[in-house]
């Protein structure tokens, strides 16, 4: 796409709603996102396992033109109030002296940066047809039951890891069909065959056969990435 890193600069407890993004994939050609889901976080760092949590806020998006990849990005004086410094805004709450820009700048301000945003896509893409679904490896559950893992045979190279998350479409029968399989590992047994495996609560298990429909496998795509600047009102911007 071409806009891929936007750096951004906002003052504590101001509106902003200026951001207009075209998405273009590749260089030049629109992007449609119809059957997409748009997400953009703020963060302290791109570590989820980070103390406190790295998702800081989260951008208002209003998507303008789904098939012209056209979105803008928004962000309410509450949620830059919200990511600001947490520090008192006036001179006599702060205890500083207006006496020259350097004694201005609260030392609280300066040394935790700009935070860092992305805007994703998530998706699913087609990836194989089902040849047919059959009753594969057993396993006891935690309840102590024996059951068969739902196998899957394609009619041509899945192209799948262990770690892919999977959608189920067209097998005519409700217990595949539009089900989330996000939970579950994959077994990979060749290139065309491959086992749903299941959750400690044993499911899915195989109950009924079938010979057709699709695999699609649920993606994410970052669109563009960059940082997200919240300077207090008693800053070096704001003196003069």
């Amino acid at each position: 796409m071409a806009l891929d890193n936007i750096a951004i600069t906002v003052r504590e407890g101001d509106s902003f709603d200026e951001l207009f993004i075209a998405l273009e994939k590749p260089w030049g050609t629109p992007h449609n996102y119809t059957n997409s889901v748009l997400v953009a976080d703020i963060r302290r760092f791109f570590n989820n396992s980070t103390t406190p949590a790295s998702a800081v806020d989260s951008f208002g998006i209003v998507e303008l033109d789904k098939t012209g990849g056209k979105i803008q990005l928004r962000l309410t004086s509450q949620q830059t109030e919200a990511l600001g410094r947490n520090v008192p805004k006036g001179y006599e709450e702060r205890g500083i002296s207006q006496s020259g820009i350097s004694f201005g700048v609260d030392p609280e301000d300066e040394p935790q940066g700009p935070y860092l945003w992305d805007l994703r896509e998530y998706f699913s893409q087609s990836q194989a047809s089902i040849g047919g679904i059959s009753s594969g490896t057993s396993f006891t559950s935690s309840a102590g039951v024996t059951s068969n893992r739902v196998r899957i045979t394609t009619t041509t190279a899945h192209k799948l890891t262990s770690k892919d998350q999977i959608l189920i479409t067209g097998t005519g029968q409700t217990v595949y069909d539009g089900v989330n399989f996000s939970n579950n590992q994959l077994t990979i047994i060749s290139s065309t065959v491959f086992e749903i495996v299941p959750t400690t609560a044993g499911s899915p298990t195989f109950s009924v056969s079938a010979s057709s429909g699709t695999i699609s496998v649920y993606k994410e795509d970052t669109l563009a990435i960059g940082t997200l600047e919240v300077i207090p009102r008693i800053s070096r911007d704001s003196v003069t």
